[in-house]
């Protein structure tokens, strides 16, 4: 199974050197001749490659992630068999695992961490948008480019895993210390166990180790589902809050008090950017109740005092009342007062995303609540427009809090790199690299460029352009090819029959000399391809040119 170097699959994918060796795959860079480039190939070890439902299953989940395509996720480009060898094959990433990263650095700093974990979720919001859930993310299966690019790995082999499969001896055991407590009791999982196990690579970056560790498999595994983690700021106090209020959150062991999906912890990630110390965890204290006496329970009470006081005189009896009536009134009208002009009122924080600062402003006082600009960041929506609030829409506030809100500064700028000269696929990653889309494509014959090759781009190269714009693209279909009819020769001299050539599109191949006694010297007596006949411009025409000795030129001059 190692020894696969200079295996050819399929007659296209040439295996060059391994490169990785996981407990389910062995993974060796390959070049595709047919599109000439680099790939990796991650060919499945026989223990699973001869499991027929582990197979099929493989198979159907690797061409659903390959539907899948995003800057921070690996290319799936094809899935086959061959020899027995069941293969995908996948973008070839230059630079390092999350896990050798971490080895490295020993800890991650928090902002460094923060951006890492905003492009994995990113990763994770666009494949469960698409159905796909990864079911192994751990830091094996992170990618870290040359260009310090994520790139999340392994979604079609990762989600056509079993627990079985995670969990047998000698094989994935690692994946035990980013179980989720639902995978551990091998429970139903969705989008929201690869948030759990994103925690935890978040964890284990800002502390150099996982929450949680033990010698055996399975006792790591019972930590998931009893243990609480100790957070990790009580581990480094110079951790901020909002960051370990996401961790926190991300690995709450019930479902549904995690992050519901991606798309909230993106918008964390960018609160705690702009504001690592902000508290995000909702902790709301219990609230005193006003308790109401009935007019039943008064009654009662003053019964229970005229039969307790039923000896004394009426005169007692009577200011007893009189002051329980009078401690009433003012206990109901403080009440009055207290609701009417001192209790506030709660307010719900109205949608004002994609409205003008001063739009915002405006249906905020509306709603007697205060805005005030937390910060700005880049986005697609015009500069000046909100992006978020804190909190966010439909929250119940007091009246007259403060509405924090982020402005954008407007669509982030990138520089349109020189793709002239490049193959497309080539320049795809070029593209993809650079927050560009790939645009339309035209094909044009040329002398010069190569075919497959790009001849022309708008936007030109060095323009600048909002991130995401369509680059359009000339490829080059190579030179055209033309059909002329060959002209007659015959009777010309050498330099006339190059000249006719030329002005056909056809050029003069081999020169022979021969005799005829019909034709004067230096004539051409004899062409290559008969007049007439339609080949391809630029073919080679051989011609034969009449060559006399000086006895036979001079009986020609003499018969003339």
């Amino acid at each position: 199974m190692t020894e696969l170097s200079g295996k050819i699959l399929n007659n296209r994918y040439i295996l060059l050197e391994k490169v990785g060796d996981g407990g389910m795959a062995l993974v060796f860079k390959a070049k595709d001749t047919l599109l000439n480039r680099f790939v990796a190939v991650k060919i499945l070890r026989p223990e699973f490659a001869n499991d027929t439902e582990f197979l099929s299953k493989f198979k159907r989940e690797s061409m659903a992630a390959a539907s899948l395509s995003h800057p921070n996720i690996v290319s799936i480009f094809d899935v086959g068999e061959n020899d027995g060898l069941n293969y995908i094959v996948m973008e070839y990433i230059k630079g390092k695992t999350l896990k050798d990263y971490i080895k490295e650095k020993g800890k991650i700093r928090y902002d460094e961490a923060l951006k890492i974990v905003l492009q994995i979720s990113q990763a994770l919001d666009h494949a469960h948008k698409n159905g796909v859930i990864h079911r192994d993310i751990k830091p094996h299966n992170i990618l870290i480019t040359e260009d310090n690019i994520i790139k999340v790995t392994d979604f079609g082999i990762a989600r056509a895993s079993t627990f079985n499969t995670v969990t047998n001896t000698g094989k994935v055991m690692g994946s035990v210390h980013y179980l989720s407590p639902e995978q551990a009791r091998g429970l139903y999982s969705d989008h929201r166990t690869d948030i759990y196990s994103l925690g935890v690579v978040f964890y284990e970056m800002l502390l150099g180790r996982p929450p949680y560790d033990a010698e055996s498999p399975i006792t790591i595994a019972i930590k998931h589902i009893q243990d609480d983690i100790e957070e990790p700021i009580k581990v480094d106090s110079s951790i901020p809050l909002a960051v370990n209020d996401i961790v926190v959150k991300m690995m709450q062991k019930d479902m549904t008090k995690r992050y519901q999906n991606a798309k909230e912890i993106i918008l964390d990630i960018n609160k705690a950017i702009i504001n690592p110390e902000i508290s995000l965890l909702n902790k709301k204290d219990d609230m005193e109740k006003t308790r109401i006496i009935s007019q039943e329970s008064l009654e009662e009470e003053l019964n229970k005092n005229k039969a307790k006081g039923k000896n004394k005189r009426n005169k007692k009896a009577l200011m007893i009342s009189l002051i329980i009536l009078l401690f009433l009134s003012i206990t109901a009208l403080g009440y009055f007062a207290f609701s009417r002009y001192l209790v506030t009122k709660d307010v719900k924080v109205p949608n004002v995303v994609g409205l003008s600062k001063e739009d915002a402003r405006k249906i905020l006082e509306d709603n007697r609540l205060t805005m005030e600009i937390e910060g700005t960041q880049s986005s697609d929506l015009p500069e000046g427009a909100v992006i978020a609030t804190i909190p966010e829409e439909g929250t119940m506030v007091k009246e007259n809090s403060i509405i924090r809100v982020i402005i954008s500064s407007g669509p982030k700028m990138v520089i349109v790199p020189d793709l002239k000269g490049l193959d497309l696929t080539y320049a795809e990653t070029l593209l993809r690299n650079n927050k560009l889309n790939l645009g339309n494509i035209d094909k044009q014959y040329s002398d010069e460029i190569q075919k497959g090759y790009i001849i022309d781009q708008n936007p030109l190269s060095g323009t600048e352009v909002k991130e995401g714009t369509a680059i359009d693209l000339i490829i080059s279909e190579g030179p055209q090819i033309r059909i002329v009819k060959v002209p007659n020769l015959l009777g010309m001299s050498l330099e006339q029959a190059k000249q006719t050539l030329k002005l056909s599109g056809l050029n003069l191949g081999t020169v022979n000399y021969g005799y005829d006694p019909n034709y004067k010297d230096g004539e051409v007596i004899l062409q290559s391809v008969m007049d007439g006949v339609e080949v391809r411009q630029g073919t080679l025409i051989n011609v034969t040119i009449n060559k006399l000795d000086d006895n036979l030129q001079q009986e020609a001059e003499d018969k003339q």
